[in-house]
């Protein structure tokens, strides 16, 4: 029994130790990127203030539905801005999302108190510039910056290997003799005057039990990022109800070009069905943030912030109206609702830091830190250890002649040569 428990371990650490090894790069990535991000809104302000600030003196705010209309009127023919923002403030741009075959940009920033578009970018650029950095950033945490879906795939199987091998490196920390938990006590802490080879292992060892919450709900909250529908979803589902109506209106064969319902139209319509699904559930609607036509589905989505939003700064009570009719063809409410989306909110806003004030975007970013460390760490032992393996492989004669040769090592060179031989 003992021997079958060694060996079970062995195939444990091992896949541990490969899981960390190709995990390595994409964590400490996503780590540090996530770091910044915490404070993405703030930094971008201030590296990009001519995107970012507008000039209060040029009087009051603008009629939102103006405003988008001034900004479309800018770009050139055939451009389209399929969003009216409500939630303004003064001094502040506002960020509308554009498309247009002549565009070579995605997002233009528009003066509330003018409609003068301030400028313009690309979210999707690969970019160190001042002004694009902020969106790089966010593309290479998503997609590690790949084209297509093949980045967000990746990191979604990098997710889903990183939540089992937090399983599997606590079992690991579990000590084999008895009784084990006084002797499990030993793994939370850190030997400081051991050695720094042995500060490196506990650090390793112990940072990873004292954060292991943290790091599963990251690590499963980017599962659900990456990998919702074929992974997440599925799962969840084993345990949760969902409310699907979000994603049930399918895809038009092709994106609708003129709704029947102008956005003044499809705004007091949203507002309407709004205030009867507020009815339905009981919660009540502190302010309007945004209306979006999604020509590809044929539908407006209306956004409001509610007393079922978690985030103080941004509301994502939504509904969705059809383009044409302005009937209810979906709803997305953040708490109240299917336990399977009130639990989905939660892991979205804790990995975003939208909850929990500025002491939990400060605590974000110092696990973002720590997951950096944690990952180098882990490669220090791996490395600290592979040397070893190499030195019992290949040890140095005790004493030789000269013009002797290493015969441990020529000889391990040799049964090594004649194995790849004898396979050929």
């Amino acid at each position: 029994m003992k021997s079958r428990f060694r060996l079970d371990r062995q195939v444990f650490v091992l896949a541990h130790r490969w899981a960390g090894l190709l995990m390595a790069l994409f964590l400490v990535t996503a780590g540090l990127t996530g770091s910044a991000l915490v404070f993405r809104e703030e930094l971008d302000a201030w590296l990009a203030p001519e995107l970012r600030l507008a000039d209060p003196a040029a009087g009051g705010l603008l009629d939102p539905f103006q405003l988008r209309e001034l900004a479309e009127q800018a770009l050139p023919p055939a451009s389209r801005v399929d969003a009216v923002q409500f939630r303004v403030e003064p001094g502040q741009t506002v960020m509308l999302r554009a498309s247009g075959p002549a565009l070579d940009h995605d997002e233009v920033f528009v003066n509330p108190h003018d409609g003068r578009i301030q400028g313009h970018r690309s979210s999707t650029a690969i970019s160190l510039a001042p002004s694009q950095l902020m969106p790089f950033l966010f593309k290479l945490h998503h997609s590690l910056a790949l084209p297509g879906q093949w980045g967000t795939l990746l990191l979604g199987l990098v997710s889903l290997l990183w939540t089992v091998d937090c399983f599997v490196g606590a079992w690991l920390t579990w000590p084999r003799g008895r009784p084990a938990l006084p002797r499990w006590k030993q793994a939370w802490l850190i030997k400081w005057r051991s050695g720094w080879q042995r500060a490196n292992h506990d650090l390793h060892r112990a940072g990873g039990l004292w954060l292991w919450a943290v790091l599963l709900l990251f690590a499963w909250s980017s599962v659900m990022f990456n990998l919702r529908d074929p992974v997440y979803r599925p799962t969840m589902a084993l345990a949760f109800s969902f409310d699907d109506s979000w994603d049930a209106v399918p895809a038009r064969t092709e994106p609708l070009q003129r709704p029947r319902l102008d956005w003044q139209q499809a705004h007091r319509a949203a507002q309407r069905v709004m205030h009867e699904m507020a009815g339905r559930h009981g919660f009540s609607i502190s302010a309007e943030e945004r209306l979006m036509l999604n020509r590809h589905r044929g539908v407006y989505i209306y956004m409001v912030h509610s007393s079922l939003d978690l985030r103080a700064r941004t509301g994502n009570t939504a509904v969705m109206i059809d383009a044409d009719t302005g009937v209810w063809r979906g709803q997305w409410l953040p708490t109240g609702g299917a336990m399977g989306n009130t639990v989905s909110n939660w892991l979205g806003a804790l990995h975003m830091a939208h909850v929990g004030g500025v002491a939990w975007r400060v605590a974000v970013s110092l696990i973002g830190l720590l997951v950096t460390g944690l990952t180098l760490t882990g490669l220090v032992i791996w490395w600290h250890k592979a040397r070893a393996r190499g030195r019992a492989l290949c040890p140095r004669p005790v004493q030789r002649r000269a013009g002797d040769q290493d015969q441990s090592c020529n000889a391990s060179s040799a049964t090594e040569s004649s194995a790849a031989n004898t396979s050929r």
